[in-house]
């Protein structure tokens, strides 16, 4: 599933998303731009509170997606 997938599904916005994780609500907004990629500790974290269901794939395919765009 991809992050933003989740967190839609979840219904949470990008800032509760961001408290969530620890991270600010800019770095979510740059993950979905693209500008960005979480690094392992982070991606590790995302699998770890979204309970597996997005997984390190996910993230590298939502990346490559929003690069494509």
């Amino acid at each position: 599933m991809l992050f933003s997938e989740w967190i839609d599904k979840r219904g949470l916005t990008r800032a509760k998303a961001a408290e969530l994780l620890g991270v600010t609500a800019t770095a979510i907004t740059h993950w979905y731009a693209g500008r960005h990629r979480p690094g392992p500790r982070m991606t590790a974290r995302i699998y770890e509170v979204s309970n597996g269901r997005v997984t390190v794939n996910d993230l590298h395919r939502a990346y490559q997606l929003s690069r494509d765009e």
